[in-house]
């Protein structure tokens, strides 16, 4: 289900012509994202509420990030409960434009359990609401059965690569790397040893896919943002933040062109509580000379 040409990315047009077969998750964001008040009251009607921190991450250990990787059980066992199963059309969004990479979190999460069929709202609701779409106040009535326990698409996993600390390295050597967190995080500080970024990874500010309007840039502009930062081709591709948030969207963006990008999630915050980790600061983007960036 798409106005945008892709099967992840649905325009708010499209959605609400077709909501009578969609079933709407709503994304909260594991923290809060802008200031002040809500600017819109209620919800796209039966939309079933989420969040980042419950449903779409795991428990933190000693060793993962902040938000690793749910169990695909328990992912799967939640919207089951909401009467969900794995051919539902499911089309994610998020309260604010600012918020866009909390539903490409769960649609990661979300395709990587199994879910065939699952989108992100562009532009969220405030898209929605623009295109007349009906909101209220109420809480959506729990279902009156869960849905039936259908088969899951677990030899796909949707296309999604999570990556291992191991293959964190290589990816930057000889590879692409990209660290969508803002440049402050990315340069670190003199001040702090373990601030800065994977060696060899290239800034790739999520941000910078949104256009003023807060829609995704355009698969033509997306595709040249990825090819300056040595992004398209057959070598591997590779994303990470903080948590596995923000990156997610360079890899729903990369799916847009149809580029894979491999999610390394526990990200920085696993990655820099390992003192035997290298970390490098600076703003200069440093890559291996043997990288393939060969476009075709």
């Amino acid at each position: 289900m798409t106005g945008t040409g892709s099967p992840h990315l649905v325009d708010a047009r499209t959605a609400c012509a077709r909501r009578a077969r969609t079933v709407f998750v709503e994304v909260a964001p594991w923290r809060v994202m802008a200031q002040g008040p809500d600017p819109i009251r209620g919800s796209v009607p039966g939309a079933i509420r989420t969040s980042v921190r419950s449903d779409f991450a795991g428990r933190p250990t000693a060793t993962s990030g902040h938000l690793p990787l749910p169990e695909r059980t328990a992912v799967r066992a939640a919207l089951r409960a909401h009467g969900v199963g794995p051919g539902d059309d499911l089309v994610l969004y998020t309260r604010r434009v600012e918020e866009l990479s909390s539903a490409a979190r769960a649609w990661f999460v979300l395709t990587w359990a199994g879910f065939r069929s699952v989108a992100v709202l562009d532009g969220g609701l405030p898209a929605w609401v623009r295109e007349d779409g009906p909101t209220t106040l109420a809480t959506p009535a729990p279902p009156g059965h869960p849905a039936p326990p259908l088969s899951y698409d677990d030899e796909r996993a949707g296309g999604r690569r999570v990556l291992a600390r191991a293959d964190v390295p290589e990816i930057a050597a000889l590879g692409t790397l990209l660290d969508s967190r803002p440049a402050a995080a990315y340069n670190g500080t003199p001040d702090d040893p373990r601030s800065g970024h994977v060696p060899h990874a290239v800034h790739a500010h999520s941000a910078e896919l949104m256009a003023p309007d807060g829609l995704l840039r355009p698969p033509v502009e997306l595709r040249k943002w990825f090819l300056a930062r040595r992004a398209v081709g057959g070598h591997e591709v590779g994303a990470y933040c903080g948590g596995g948030v923000s990156s997610a969207l360079l890899v729903l963006a990369g799916a847009l062109i149809g580029q894979q990008v491999g999610l390394y999630v526990d990200s920085w915050s696993a990655w820099s509580r390992d003192p035997s980790l290298p970390v490098e600061r600076g703003t200069a983007p440093t890559r291996s000379a043997a990288v393939d960036t060969d476009c075709a």
